[in-house]
């Protein structure tokens, strides 16, 4: 009987050991597999095959193997743009996974080819440290304008307002996508030293760089530069181009520095429907009680529809009582996007007077206004509506179904 049992004691300790062994090596082999797969694509990155090396590294983006790392950072220099892609995302997707690497990345800013440099640079800007900001620095007077503008993107990556003073030596660089970095890392930066030296970039030849210029000015939030961007709005001589003027309009509305009013105000009108706008969404940033008459008269009468368009939504912003008639006018201005805006403006403003005029607005042909007319009508919480809404519960369009829903169950509250 003894015997017997420690033939079942061994048998199941056996077939423990069979278990544990399976069990290991269902662990062992996928990773022995993946090994060996790495190993091939790493060895295919340099197949003399364009499309074995492109598939390589794309399979190695999934893979995220940290021991392909170094032939990736190769293959950056790749002849073929293609195959320097695929390999610069799978080397990015294995460095997400463990950073120890950076310093080799880091190392490759010096690297004689100029593809590998300008990849280094994007690494160590989809992963910042201000450890690099120096070599960083140094490559922003790199031959290659790749390489630069890589450099610029990645210091303003860093958030270190000591690159500024690199960045800003680039604002003048004969290359157009450099400035265009450059620019934007100092609005990344929003370094207020930074804004003046913007200032002529509103001016460039390039219409991407004024208007990312304008986009850092206005990040930077420096109102030391709002009287310099005054005087530019305020020039009206045929030298200076109107683009520069619409950019300035930009700028100092969200720079929220009310000395502005008076020069928006004049800008409202100019001959250029672009900087009429501008200008209208500038005040309506403000909010800025002075713009009321010019932003009323431009919504009933300027020729152009984004000019009313932009009136009626400043108009809304400001929240001003006075502008409820014109409003309610532009609630059967001929244009729908204009009425949609009156609609929601109306709506902001909460105003009882509306609630006639944007019942009436729910019949209006295009979907879009009876929605915004249901919204409208909900902000302001008049219980006369609720028939009216009631109605929309058959709409045609779901979403003004909707939306109407949506309002009468906040009346019901």
């Amino acid at each position: 009987m003894q015997s017997w049992v420690c033939r079942d004691k061994k048998r199941a300790v056996l077939r423990t050991a069979i278990a544990a062994a399976l069990s290991l090596c269902a662990v062992l082999v996928p990773l022995v597999a993946k090994a060996d797969r790495a190993d091939d694509l790493i060895a295919a990155l340099k197949s003399s095959s364009v499309a074995a090396r492109a598939n390589a590294a794309e399979a190695l983006n999934k893979l995220a193997d940290p021991r392909a790392l170094p032939a990736l950072l190769q293959a950056l220099g790749d002849p073929v743009e293609s195959v320097r892609k695929q390999a610069l995302r799978a080397a990015a997707t294995t460095l997400q996974k463990d950073k120890v690497d950076l310093p080799r990345v880091a190392a490759l800013l010096a690297d004689v080819d100029a593809n590998r440099r300008a990849a280094a640079a994007q690494l160590l800007g989809i992963y910042p440290v201000k450890t690099y900001v120096g070599q960083l620095e140094k490559a922003t007077h790199d031959a290659s304008a790749a390489v630069r503008a890589a450099a610029s993107e990645a210091l303003g990556a860093t958030g270190d307002t000591a690159a500024a003073r690199s960045l800003e030596n680039l604002l003048n660089d004969a290359s157009a996508r450099v400035r265009l970095q450059a620019v934007t890392a100092l609005g990344a930066l929003r370094d207020p030293q930074a804004s003046a030296k913007l200032l002529p970039l509103l001016r460039d030849k390039e219409a991407q760089v004024r208007a990312n210029a304008a986009v850092a000015i206005a990040r930077i939030g420096n109102p030391a530069v709002a009287p310099d961007l005054i005087r530019i709005l305020n020039d009206k001589r045929t030298a200076v181009d109107s683009n520069v003027r619409f950019y300035a309009s930009y700028a100092l509305g969200a720079l929220g520095d009310h000395r502005a009013t008076p020069a928006l105000i004049e800008a409202i009108k100019s001959k250029d429907y672009l900087i009429r706008s501008q200008a209208a969404q500038a005040i309506g940033h403000l909010k800025e009680t002075r713009g009321v008459p010019a932003l009323t008269h431009a919504l009933a009468a300027d020729q152009s529809e984004l000019v009313r368009w932009c009136s009626a939504q400043a108009l809304g912003n400001i929240g001003d009582p006075k502008a409820v008639q014109p409003l309610i006018r532009g609630l059967k201005d001929k244009n729908e996007d204009v009425r949609e805006q009156s609609a929601k403006a109306l709506g902001r403003l909460q105003a009882k007077a509306a609630v006639g005029p944007l019942i009436a607005a729910l019949d209006d042909s295009d979907e879009a206004i009876p929605k915004a007319a249901v919204l409208a009508l909900g902000r302001i919480g008049d219980r006369s509506a609720l028939p009216a809404l009631r109605r929309m519960l058959k709409h045609s369009d779901a979403t003004v179904r909707q939306a109407a829903a949506d309002v009468i169950s906040r009346f019901s509250l």
